[in-house]
């Protein structure tokens, strides 16, 4: 009897020792779009097990834009969230409630693309006069126009054209607009609908654009009470952004299993894009995630001198929460 009593007491110390069996907890964590080979990273920290190692169960979920993950954050419908920092600070007070605690998209991935053909933009100084297929309904024209005018061009030559996202690249393609404003990961899938010509990205990250883009964001209240969780999923996640830049054709490989309808080479073309988004030279010198609180300021400034903010504006000690970033960085 006591052998039995013995065996029974081990196995329940086991299982209440070990994360997987009895302390895995349930989150969610939204994308800014549907899933693309760009979100590959998440799915590779979810593929190798590194949230599980975390005493995490993890469910990816897609989101019709930016907008949609801020407001699942901020209400608490996902506790963890893709989150672009200009976004969040043109919803000022409404969205006070997430937090970003690590920075994926050093810099923005505003891109005006054109055909080398045609208007050729490969400079800031060619924006002036443009007819550039956007959304009069976004803050990015606002955002170009800012650009024009640091680079020395007047932006009110710029003329926005009302541009569904999806007819963007065929418009482009068929040479009904001149140029269209869209992320520079959508470059390969601008190639493929080419046949007499090259698209060429004027990428304003390289132009002086200093401001940071895509980020971990987590509900405020969610943060209080889990901080150690929190620094389980940025880990987990970071690890998962590594891996997937070691090797590319591994993570879309790893993707197309959550993501059948991807095509693996886009997918490939997407994250190798994707460095140059992701991998600035503080990255290099501090790890993957990394954040600086003046470049932090530079973005909220940016935006809400720039950008008609919704609700107060906010501050970036108020949107930026320090402290969540692995002890040992995670270097690309």
């Amino acid at each position: 009897m006591s052998k039995i009593v013995g065996f029974l007491i081990a196995v329940l110390l086991c299982c209440v020792g070990s994360p997987t069996l009895a302390q895995e907890r349930d989150v969610k964590f939204i994308l800014d779009f549907i899933s693309l080979g760009r979100h590959a990273p998440w799915y590779v920290a979810l593929n190798k097990g590194y949230y599980k190692e975390e005493g995490l169960n993890v469910s990816i979920l897609p989101s019709k834009g930016t907008a949609d993950a801020i407001r699942s954050v901020a209400t608490g419908t996902t506790e963890f969230g893709f989150i672009d920092v200009p976004s969040l600070v043109a919803a000022g007070s409404n969205a006070a409630a997430v937090k970003i605690v690590a920075v994926n998209y050093q810099k923005p991935p505003y891109c005006v693309f054109s055909l080398d053909t045609g208007a050729n933009i490969d400079t800031p100084r060619k924006l002036l006069n443009l007819e550039l297929g956007s959304s009069t309904a976004s803050f990015i024209p606002k955002i170009w126009a800012a650009f024009m005018e640091m680079n020395g061009v007047d932006s009110k030559t710029l003329k926005v054209v009302n541009i569904d996202g999806a007819a963007r690249v065929p418009m482009l393609a068929a040479r009904k607009v001149s140029a269209i404003d869209t992320f520079i990961m959508s470059e390969p899938s601008i190639r493929r609908a080419l046949t007499d010509a090259k698209p060429v990205c004027l990428f304003a990250g390289d132009f002086g654009l200093e401001i940071y883009a895509n980020s971990i964001g987590v509900n405020e209240a969610f943060l209080k009470q889990n901080p150690e969780l929190v620094r389980k999923f940025v880990r987990a996640s970071l690890r998962g952004w590594k891996d997937t830049f070691d090797n590319p054709e591994e993570a879309a490989r790893i993707q197309l299993q959550y993501v059948k309808a991807l095509d693996p080479q886009i997918v490939v073309d997407e994250i190798n894009i994707l460095r140059r988004v992701a991998i600035s030279d503080d990255v290099k010198k501090y790890g993957l995630g990394y954040v600086s609180p003046e470049r932090m300021k530079t973005t909220v400034d940016f935006i809400n001198k720039n950008i008609d903010v919704a609700g107060d504006k906010v501050t970036a000690e108020q949107i930026y929460v320090p402290g969540f970033l692995p002890d040992k960085p995670i270097m690309p």
